[in-house]
């Protein structure tokens, strides 16, 4: 008789048949340990290479009646501790995959980032290889905040669309989407024919949803951050009701220790199309609220940074997700 525990729930198995257990609290199914299987995964971890995602599945709190792993790649894997990127889908729909950054903390959740966006997946990518180029192995900055001396053509454009579009907006109610005039609403546009909603903040300044592509992935610190301060990140997507973003990070107690973590907000908007206000409770900044789910995903060591990078690459061209320069 085998003493072994559950990974997640700590308590005895029992066993199904020869080498397979079953958790009677969680009734979560585990094989018993082969030497040589976990020395191919120890082999594949060490490499960056794809593992099943029912490796996952058997060592990770990920649970099959929300979600499947299709395959994953481990950044960094401790005795307590597994930091991983995965190709995931839900259990309902097969078809919609997407990339999920899975913290675990003795195989328990610890954190999570979810990416279902080609462009917001690249947009992750090149915001990791700025953050890898400007912070050193203590998180130390040695970029510039605003905006470049000198603009690309790129650059240039953007801004110059930017004010055609909010111009638009103001003087004929054009939608940025459709190109179809909006009706007016108490405290913003919205558009009868493709339902683009534009909402008016401040002076009738219109925000907009900005498509990923055309985030211009700079180097900022105005984020809805609580308890935390920011040394300055990157928004990696932006919509009136989304907003994602990583960030280094720091305690005002303890301001030497900096790390990463990735930020997933949320605003409800009915409070500001239905009264043209906010929502305001607890855990709210300028509207905004943590995704619930996400937990605490923070990256800590500084040389985590390019295997994660290299991870998602590999995740990029396995999805056919890869976005020509």
């Amino acid at each position: 008789m085998s003493n072994l525990n559950c990974p997640a729930c700590d308590i005895k198995m029992e066993p199904l048949i020869e080498g397979i257990f079953q958790c009677p609290q969680c009734k979560k199914i585990v094989k018993q340990s082969d030497n040589k299987i976990e020395e191919k995964e120890k082999i594949k971890i060490e490499e960056g290479m794809f593992q099943e995602g029912m490796y996952f599945h058997t060592n990770a709190s990920l649970n099959k009646q929300y979600e499947i792993c299709e395959k994953g790649i481990t950044i960094n894997k401790t005795e307590n501790r597994l930091f991983a990127a995965l190709i995931c889908h839900s259990a309902y729909l097969k078809d919609e995959k997407y990339v999920r950054l899975s913290w675990w903390k003795n195989y328990q959740h610890a954190g999570m980032f979810k990416i279902y966006d080609k462009h917001v997946l690249n947009n992750t990518i090149n915001a990791l290889e700025k953050v890898d180029d400007s912070f050193n192995d203590i998180w130390s900055w040695s970029g510039k905040y605003g905006k470049q001396k000198y603009k690309t053509k790129e650059d240039l454009e953007r801004e110059k669309n930017s004010e055609i579009i909010k111009y638009r907006i103001l003087e004929n109610r054009t939608c940025p989407r459709c190109q179809k005039k909006m009706d007016k609403m108490k405290s913003h546009f919205e558009c009868q024919h493709c339902g683009e909603i534009v909402v008016l903040e401040g002076y009738n300044q219109p925000i907009f949803n900005i498509s990923p592509e055309d985030l211009d992935l700079r180097f900022h610190a105005n984020f809805p951050i609580n308890y935390y301060l920011p040394v300055s990140g990157i928004t990696l997507k932006w919509l009136m009701g989304e907003w994602k973003a990583l960030a280094i990070i720091y305690s005002k107690d303890n301001p030497n220790k900096k790390w990463l973590r990735f930020y997933w907000w949320i605003r409800d908007l009915s409070n500001i199309l239905k009264y043209g206000q906010r929502e305001i409770g607890n855990n709210t900044q300028m509207g905004w609220k943590a995704q619930k789910g996400m937990s605490s995903p923070n990256i800590y060591d500084k040389k985590l940074v390019r295997p994660l990078i290299n991870a998602l690459k590999n995740i990029s061209n396995e999805l056919n997700w890869t976005i020509d320069a």
